[in-house]
């Protein structure tokens, strides 16, 4: 018996984006075989970590690397290490920042999000620069500065319309000694974001391991100058501490490891083939099925460059057609903002691409006989 019998579970072909969720993407053989080989033996696991990382910062191009437990884990080590300013002993009094003299996180109000608990999770002050939903001058994020300020965290995709470019927020932190702390979890691909943001100044940047890296999904990736990736080294699990219960397996260091190479290994205008081949296939569809207002979009839906196909399915609403390719077992996107259907093959093979392109073609076309 297969484990989706023994378990009642639901298989599933992910068209809409690698939302956890969802399960995120799936891991590659290569990924597969590098857990298996690590998982048959010991190792020391902080010297794993620290060969990992320097592995992983000399092929993404900078100083510094680290595996996380996932990037909201990731996102409460950074803060932890930010407020304690490297003292084991202020880490271990942890969620207590009481003896830490830069006790506040610095974030911008309209980029406030979920994730945003993550960082509050380390026993940190937020502090809010601006207004939600009001676009933030410069000015703003200045006056909000303070001696109490011990790090500024930046979302690439959640609200930064609305704020500063990056660059000008880096130069206003660095200018008071503050470092600014990057979270662009879904933001790969493309590759050279790996080292983009880094080499715009960026004290970290955090990506998600199982994302568009295709790695584990309970691991992340943090790179940047190596002071701070040293400053995690040396905080992080396996040492005792806030983030104990963010342990990283061997085989989840092997396996992310191994997803980095795979994806660095890729040309990026040969996946940008590979991906707008899937989305030809999905558009065909979609035309044959009097889809309407067919469009490329160049983007995931967290703003990724990853290219997806919008449409307006004929004599049904989107959100209904959507519903039933979930009954189905294709999970498809909805773009509000289109009021469109949105697939997004970012996930999936060209086989599995195949296989999800029948299922909306059957559906579409045949309602609820499909």
């Amino acid at each position: 018996m297969s484990l989706f019998a023994e378990l009642g579970l639901r298989r599933y072909l992910n068209a809409e984006d690698t939302f956890t969720t969802n399960g995120a993407s799936c891991m590659p053989p290569e990924v597969y075989r590098a857990m298996e080989e690590i998982s048959g033996a010991w190792v020391d696991l902080e010297q794993m970590q620290r060969r990992v990382g320097e592995a992983l910062a000399q092929c993404t191009r900078n100083e510094g690397a680290y595996v996380s437990a996932g990037a909201a884990s990731a996102l409460t080590l950074c803060a932890a290490a930010a407020i304690c300013q490297g003292d084991p002993e202020a880490f271990l009094a942890l969620p207590d920042a009481s003896r830490c003299q830069r006790n506040e996180l610095l974030v911008l109000s309209p980029q406030r999000n979920a994730y945003s608990l993550s960082l509050a999770a380390s026993g940190a002050r937020l502090r809010w620069a601006g207004q939600a939903g009001v676009p933030l001058t410069l000015a703003e994020l200045e006056d909000a500065l303070t001696p109490r300020t011990a790090a500024v965290c930046y979302f690439v995709f959640h609200g930064a319309a609305l704020c500063p470019p990056l660059e000008s927020i880096l130069a206003a932190a660095h200018a008071r000694d503050i470092p600014v702390f990057v979270d662009a979890a879904a933001q790969l691909p493309p590759a050279e974001n790996l080292w983009r943001f880094t080499e715009m100044g960026a004290d970290l940047v955090i990506f998600s391991g199982g994302k568009g890296l295709a790695g584990p999904q309970d691991s992340g990736l943090v790179v940047g100058k190596r002071l701070w990736t040293q400053r995690l080294l040396a905080l992080g699990a396996p040492h005792e501490g806030l983030c104990r219960g963010s342990k990283v397996t061997r085989e989840t260091l092997a396996g992310l490891y191994a997803a980095v190479k795979l994806f660095l290994s890729v040309p990026e205008a040969q996946r940008q083939e590979q991906l707008l081949e899937k989305c030809r296939l999905a558009r065909s569809v979609m035309t044959r099925c009097g889809f309407t207002d067919i469009c490329l979009v160049p983007k995931g839906p967290v703003g990724q460059d990853s290219p997806r196909v919008l449409g307006c399915p004929a004599g049904m609403r989107a959100q209904d057609l959507r519903q039933a390719l979930r009954e189905d077992g294709l999970l498809v996107g909805y773009d509000a903002a289109e009021d469109a259907l949105s697939f997004h093959p970012q996930m999936l093979t060209l086989e599995q691409t195949w296989e999800a392109c029948r299922i909306l073609e059957r559906r579409a076309l045949h309602g609820e006989e499909a």
